[in-house]
């Protein structure tokens, strides 16, 4: 059974909201008014999820509270559900999967899937129950998402804080009790040998401790941070996926949340509780260097506060520039989307350029935030390196000043007991930065999500003999946003939706704010309708007349105002623009029920789609391009309708399901399909194909959204009101020039049709192996990055001289501040500057009173001006490389942007749009915002170990060959587990695609999931991919802990090493080196551990750019646009005559030849009418004429101009095309009409006024396919009178449409049957053209 929760939860403003969730058991509803059971097809096996036992809320968690749990006897699928405490604090748990990475045997089968604990399903389900115990108690406008967020979190940021204390506590341990210990025995050799060697390893293990502590903080956060993401994922997605059509929020904004906002919700918790992280080691630091040094201690405490607020000013700067950042890149991604969306129909008008430019601006202005963005973060990244520096030069120079004695022993346990703030510098921008970046995402998780649910306002009727019943019903859309239904737009004006042109719109479209209706007028008005079970009903009315819409109020779309409106039974749907999902078509048929392999068949003769399937290279195995690219419009029509009478429901409603199909194809699916395969179930047909409503039970006229006529036909024809009216119209000109005596032709025509319903009992072998299918598996590579990666990225950054400047800069930033420890350790050396106590004392570690030093204000102006010029160089430093990493990203964009859109359409009908969109969006994101921020880092640490190990060697040579030697055990070790976490990476970013196209795929198809129930099939299939994107994140990031601790581990040995040469007394070195070099490498683990991490950590953000690389490779143009020395007429072409000489053509390799031998000619303007069953090749002329795909053999002229000796731009732009698949791009109504300001306002309204074009040849594919005969007949004024003088190629459905042609062609399997006068044809005997009239004739009597 279905069970609504429902809480009703209070408003400021005094209202009630309803927040309840469907929660469904194994029964699912559709769009019923009662439940069905879910059977087990392919989709319910493929999508069923694993979900957590029934335990207790902290069982799992006390469990792994042990701390070391032997291996059960039967493990869970995912190894850290089996992980003790010692094993999941260290990530021991990870370390099978890393060998199979290191045996090259790592891929997406063998890593272990997410833990239940870390799913989607669990977490969801408890963030929507904290969501709804916080609503409940504050009401919706004060509910805090964040509150909700902190209370998710709360146990495990309990136990994070804990380990930050440890840390604290371990960090400061070593350097205030066991550093000077060493080196008081260094200098006195007090006690046993036992004893200094007992000090070195005590120093190794608080370093020890101190590594495991800071990775147990990561390892908690990460695992926080991917289920608090997979947790916002899924209850985002739940809620989306409620609505029926999207009138709160646009597709752009749910794009941008589900790509940009979740992310930043991630960060707030992965970096978030390091705040207090941050507080805990100023604190303990600050103590602790109170009791070495004295209260002077606090100067550098002081000058850390004053740093920390600078960096969080920084920081609150970056997130400000980054929300004015995201405001234009969301439009430029937008934008990118719709242009590859709507490539077909910019290629053919030749918006390459304008549209390119259009984003380049965009891009241009984008990259001026990034810079500013960049400069402060690359400013933030060099106050980190410069920060212990200045604070040791402040507190040193005060402390002399002050006149307060100041030993090497004293400075540099001050300095060790100082370094860890060094990371509280390094942890704040991040910790503030997630804050305020999660916040600004929480607001609009709650905005866009977690407002009220849609009201249902269809109520389930009791009386099974009436199907639906409308009483005083007045309806209306949403007036706070234009919505998207079945992936179009619904235009709001003067509060009417003319919603036949609006509903084919692209799927990523969206109005801008201007186009926003504030008014809430309804579209439908006093609705009375009952329709009794069993019934065909019969819609009609001109164009926006409120058809499309009555259909949206029973499907419960619209927003009820005033009366009822009541259902019976389960609903079908078939919307006017058809929706196709990803797959194959058997699969878009079944939609996941079972497979009946008698009614499946069945189903296929019905909508007339054998024919078809005996055409596709795999028949019904064969897989849809995106959005149904490879088929037809009457295809992707009729397969929409298949899927409808397969699910086998008792109330259809059909949308013109008849627009997109021949007449007699048509008549074929009427009388087989509504009249005979759909007897006894209640239909709604809304049609313009007025012949069918005579055949309906009953009829309503709509106009202006009222029913002004309503009966059966032959009343409504006595009546002689505007019904027969219409009637009368479209038998005067059906029956125009019409013929008598071609009843045979008709006859044969339907024998024809009859025999290609028989077929074959296979559509397809069910073991036939499916090769070159339309979309391959995205290529995944494998190992290390080439080289050729970072050549490309410096040369597209500026070249290798500036990369050079920028990396010396780098490294005299580094240098400047190690000088100002080694001068500091120099001027201590220097004691008080006098001979006799040099001498006296150079076998002592007291070289005498730095205060008595004469030159004491020559070594104070050196060691404070070291730290001056580091900081002017941090500056100069974060200048020149923001200028460097900013020029790249660009560059690649716009090289990538060109290379795509002059790609031929077979590379956008192969391509699936969220694979290019990954690239304009998440890969360029990488590259903008963090790949410069890592490599600066990354680059700074590798010359910050070097000069490490370069003071280490101070101590001894043979130190330097150890470290040297460790380091490099460290990096091959690297080296060999590296490659597991590339493969994590590399799957982490891959598995982004699948996850967008399945959003866009569900926010095109909202009506559709809904009818059909399968929101919660979609529901689990996005869980799955989430699931799997968030699986490959926590394994990415636990594989970087994973090799970051053990490295750090190795490199304490480095630590060890030093402090034994000093106990031993190996080292020569003066006791000042000794003191820093001591407390130096103390910084050696952690600096390491990280220089490999981040450099990583680079080097996996370079795949992006890899990604990109790859489809510009992928990238083959097409033709050039323009053709140098091309001899072409002026004015060409001035006559218009088109010539097809032997012309053959294909779509790609391996696929069936569409146009074969076309050889005729086109007389310059004359209108030519084109006709044929759908798949003929009709619409593949205008992809011919317009060279969208190059010809296999022949040629077509123009003028006798060969059109492939032409550049594209030269022949694209000299005709005109009116596309099958209207589209609007975002934005006013006058942009469409004119994108690039080119025109006029005088000029735009007489094109509004008359649809006028200047060109000589135009091209209509089927644009009078979805609209009343009325506005059919003005269109066709249109055509004679404003294309007068213009070669016009009309294709056409309606043979009404063509009869007034100069000539009509009528095709069948790509080749030419008929090509004369319309007349001529009529009478000529065994006529197809006279036989396709005689169907459509039959049909009418």
């Amino acid at each position: 059974m279905t069970r609504r929760r429902i809480y009703w939860v209070p408003r400021s403003s005094g209202d009630l909201v309803n927040l309840g969730l469907d929660v469904d058991d194994d029964m699912v509803s559709g769009l019923s008014y009662k439940t069905f059971t879910l059977e087990d097809g392919p989709w319910s096996q493929q999508v069923r999820e694993p979900e957590a036992p029934e335990v207790g809320k902290y069982d799992a968690a006390w469990r792994t509270m042990i701390p070391f749990r032997p291996k059960p006897k039967f493990p869970a699928p995912q190894p850290l559900d089996d992980a003790g405490l010692f094993s999941y604090l260290t990530l021991s748990w990870l370390s099978p999967v890393m060998i199979q990475g290191l045996r090259k045997r790592l891929d997406e089968k063998t890593i272990p899937p997410l833990s239940v604990h870390d799913a989607s399903a669990k977490n969801a389900k408890r963030l929507r129950l904290l969501w709804e115990e916080e609503v409940s108690r504050r009401g919706i406008d004060k509910a805090s998402v964040l509150r909700v967020m902190l209370r998710f979190q709360r146990t495990r940021l309990i136990l994070e804080t804990l380990l930050a204390c440890c840390f604290s506590a371990a960090s400061v341990l070593g350097p205030m009790l066991i550093i000077p210990k060493i080196l008081e025995y260094t200098e006195e050799r007090s006690g046993s040998v036992a004893y200094g060697v007992g000090l070195c390893f005590a120093l190794f293990l608080t370093e020890c401790l101190k590594s495991l502590t800071i990775c147990s903080c990561w390892v908690i956060n990460q695992r926080t941070g991917v289920r608090c993401r997979t947790a916002v994922f899924s209850f985002a997605f739940e809620k989306l996926i409620q609505f029926k059509s999207l009138t709160h929020i646009t597709m752009g904004e749910a794009i941008s949340f589900f790509t940009s906002d979740i992310n930043y919700l991630f960060e707030g918790v992965y970096y978030g509780p390091l705040a207090s992280l941050t507080c805990l080691l100023l604190i303990t630091c600050s103590i602790t260097s109170c009791f070495t040094l004295g209260p002077t201690a606090l100067i550098a405490m002081l000058c850390y506060l004053l740093i920390l607020p600078l960096q969080m000013f920084l920081t609150t700067l970056v997130v400000k520039i980054q929300n004015r950042t995201s405001e234009v890149s969301d439009q430029r991604i937008r934008i990118t989307s719709e242009v590859l969306t709507c490539i077909k129909l910019i290629k053919m008008y030749t918006w390459e350029k304008p549209f390119a430019k259009i984003i380049k601006d965009l891009r241009r202005k984008e990259t001026k935030l990034l810079e500013k963005l960049g400069f402060i973060q690359n400013l933030s990244t060099a106050t980190f390196f410069t920060a212990p520096a200045m604070a040791s030069v402040g507190m040193f120079l005060t402390h002399t000043g002050l006149q307060l004695k100041l030993t090497a022993a004293v400075a540099f346990t001050t300095v060790a007991t100082l370094n860890p703030m060094r990371m509280s510098v390094f942890l704040a921008p991040f910790a503030v930065k997630g804050l305020m970046k999660s916040r600004s995402a929480a607001e609009r998780f709650k905005k866009f999500f977690l407002q009220e649910s849609p009201v249902i306002y269809v109520k389930a009727l009791k009386d099974p003999s009436k199907t639906v019943v409308l009483e005083e019903a007045t309806l209306s859309w949403r007036k706070t946003c234009p919505g998207i239904i079945n992936g179009a737009l619904e235009l709001e004006k003067n509060g009417h939706a003319p919603e036949e042109m609006t509903r084919a719109q692209p799927p990523l479209g969206v109005l801008g704010p201007e186009d926003k209706g504030d008014t809430q007028a309804p579209e439908l008005h006093r609705i009375n309708l009952v329709v009794s079970k069993g019934t065909v009903l019969g819609v009609c009315g001109n164009t926006g007349s409120g058809k499309s819409s009555l259909l949206s109020a029973i499907l419960g779309e619209m927003r009820l105002l005033e009366g009822s409106v009541g259902v019976h039974g389960s609903l079908a749907y078939v919307p006017q623009q058809a929706w196709i999902i990803r797959g194959n078509v058997r699969e878009n048929i079944l939609m996941g029920n079972q497979y009946n392999k008698a009614r499946y068949l069945q189903v296929l003769h019905c909508c007339s789609l054998i024919h078809d399937l005996e055409i596709l290279p795999f028949g019904d195995m064969t897989e849809i391009g995106e959005r149904g690219l490879n088929l037809s419009g009457g295809q992707k029509q009729r397969i929409s309708l298949a899927r409808a009478v397969y699910s086998d429901r008792e109330l259809y409603l059909l949308d013109d399901p008849l627009s997109s199909v021949d007449t007699h194809v048509g008549k074929h699916i009427f009388e087989e399909c509504i009249k005979k395969a759909l007897r006894g179930k209640t239909v709604i047909l809304v049609t313009h194909q007025l012949q069918y409503l005579e055949f309906c039970d009953q009829i309503i006229l709509l106009e202006d959204g009222k029913i002004c006529e309503k009966g059966i036909h032959s009343e409504l024809i006595q009546k002689k009101g505007q019904y027969a009216q219409l009637i009368q119209k479209m038998h005067r000109e059906a029956t125009q020039g019409m013929l008598k005596g071609v009843a045979k032709a008709a006859e044969e025509l339907q024998v024809e049709g009859q025999a290609q319903t028989t077929c074959q009992e296979e559509l397809l072998n069910e073991n036939a192996v499916l090769e070159n299918q339309l979309t391959q598996k995205e290529k995944i590579e494998e190992g290390s990055l080439k080289w050729s990666i970072y050549h490309y990225y410096i040369q597209a950054a500026g070249g290798y001289l500036a990369s050079a400047m920028v990396f010396l800069l780098l490294a005299m930033l580094v240098f400047s501040t190690i000088f100002s420890f080694w001068w500091l350790s120099y001027w201590l050396e220097q004691g008080s500057g006098t001979n006799s106590s040099q001498e006296s004392n150079g076998t002592t570690a007291d070289p005498g009173d730095i205060l008595d030093n004469p030159q004491l204000p020559f070594y104070q102006l050196v060691y404070g001006l070291s730290a001056l010029f580091a900081v002017f160089l941090g500056i100069c430093t974060s200048a020149a490389f923001t200028k460097v990493t900013g020029k790249a990203p660009t560059a690649l964009h716009n090289t990538l942007f060109n290379k795509v859109s002059h790609c031929p359409m077979r590379f956008f009908d192969t391509t699936p749009t969220g694979r290019l969109l990954n690239c304009f969006a998440g890969d360029l994101d990488a590259l903008d915002q963090f790949l410069p921020i890592v490599a600066e880092q990354s680059l700074i640490l590798i010359l910050v170990v070097i000069t490490t190990l370069m003071i280490v060697s101070v101590v001894s040579p043979y130190i330097l060959l150890m470290a040297v030697a460790i380091l490099i055990v460290c990096l091959v070790y690297f080296r060999l587990f590296k490659r597991a976490i590339n493969v994590l990476k590399r799957l982490e970013n891959y598995s982004r695609s699948p996850l967008f196209s399945h959003i866009l795929t569900v926010l095109q198809g909202l009506s559709s999931i809904h009818v059909y129930g399968k929101t919660e099939a979609f529901s689990n299939e996005f869980k799955r991919l989430v699931d799997a994107q968030n699986n490959y994140l926590l394994m990415f990031l636990s594989s970087m802990r994973w090799v970051a601790l053990r490295l750090e581990l190795m490199t304490n040995l480095v630590t060890l090493t030093v402090a034994l040469f000093m106990v031993f007394g190996i080292s020569s070195a003066p006791y000042s080196y000794k003191a820093m070099a001591l407390s130096i490498v103390l910084q050696l683990a952690s600096n390491f551990q990280v220089c490999v991490r981040i450099s990583s950590e680079t080097e996996t953000y370079f795949t992006a750019m890899e990604r990109m690389l790859q489809y510009m490779k992928m990238c083959v143009p097409e033709a050039p646009l323009h053709i140098e020395g091309t001899n072409c007429p002026h004015g060409w072409p001035q006559h218009g005559e088109i010539t097809f000489q032997d012309y053959q053509m294909k779509y790609r390799e391996n696929t069936p030849t569409v146009l074969d031998g076309l050889s005729l000619t086109i007389h310059g303007q004359e209108v030519v009418g084109i006709v044929g069953r759908t798949g003929c090749g009709k619409s593949s002329l205008g992809v011919a004429l317009f060279r969208l795909v190059e010809p296999a053999a022949g040629r077509i002229l123009v003028d006798g101009v060969d059109i492939c000796s032409l550049g594209l731009e030269h022949l694209r732009s000299k005709f005109s095309v009116i596309p099958q698949d209207p589209v609007l791009l975002s934005g006013t109504i006058r942009f469409n009409l004119d994108p690039f300001d080119r025109c006029t306002d005088e000029q735009i309204w007489d094109a509004l006024e008359r649809t006028s074009l200047s060109k000589m040849i135009i091209l209509i594919d089927e644009a009078t396919a979805s609209i009343d005969l009325e506005t059919d007949s003005l269109i066709q004024r249109t055509i004679r009178e404003g294309f007068r003088g213009c070669t016009v190629l009309i294709v056409a459905h309606r043979l009404t449409t063509v009869l007034n042609c100069d000539r009509v062609l009528v095709m069948r399997n790509g080749k030419v049957v008929e090509f004369d006068r319309p007349e001529v044809l009529q009478k000529k005997p065994g006529s197809m053209f006279a036989a396709l009239q005689a169907a459509a004739s039959s049909s009418l009597s």
